[in-house]
């Protein structure tokens, strides 16, 4: 049977949360510059510009943390919210400005599937893979949600890759032969303006 899952990145629990699914995630607002022209979904792979801006990650990048939600936008003609943020332009307007909420990824256990079918097969195949880190891709996004999913077949020990591989949930009905079996990480490559350092890693 094959696996039902949804593509992006989606907040699990604080690493140090005594319980477990229980508490909601962390969230920063942020803003979005002007005529931004890419579309942000829910669960997409964020980072900070150097003038305090958010912009969508790409594989390899230096995360800050994962967009949650559009806070406002303007859409020509009223501001609204909504799951996604669409390409939009607010010019000088403050009023108009583009926010986002942005789960910060210091700190926090996320959810993403696998990509493939083939690299691992087995419910022990996979938890061999755990405390390894991983790569993720880009996919194609379905209505608000993003597309984004992990890139199972980069496992390695390197710790150069963005995530690593924190546990396999036990989830009833999961088919390890097919494509989508969840996968709970955390971030490697962290940006966190708040550290102090001048690189943001």
């Amino acid at each position: 049977m094959a696996n039902r899952y949804f593509g992006g990145f989606h907040w699990v629990r604080s690493k140090t949360s005594p319980g477990m699914y229980t508490a909601a995630p962390p969230l920063q607002i942020l803003p979005v510059a002007s005529a931004y022209g890419t579309v942000l979904y829910r669960g997409d792979p964020i980072k900070v510009l150097s003038d305090g801006t958010v912009s969508a990650a790409s594989a390899g990048d230096t995360l800050y943390g994962f967009f949650s939600h559009a806070v406002q936008y303007y859409d020509g003609t009223v501001v609204r919210g909504g799951g996604k943020l669409p390409v939009s332009t607010y010019g000088s307007v403050l009023s108009r400005q583009s926010l986002v909420a942005v789960i910060p990824a210091r700190g926090q256990i996320f959810r993403g599937y696998a990509d493939d079918a083939t690299t691992a097969t087995t419910l022990s195949a996979f938890q061999a893979y755990v405390q390894e880190n991983i790569e993720w891709v880009a996919g194609t996004a379905v209505g608000d949600q993003s597309g984004a999913l992990l890139d199972i077949s980069t496992h390695a020990t390197t710790n150069t890759l963005s995530l690593r591989i924190e546990n396999i949930p036990d989830i009833d009905l999961t088919d390890f032969t097919s494509v989508g079996v969840p996968i709970e990480f955390s971030v490697n490559l962290i940006q966190d303006t708040g550290s102090g350092s001048t690189t943001g890693t």
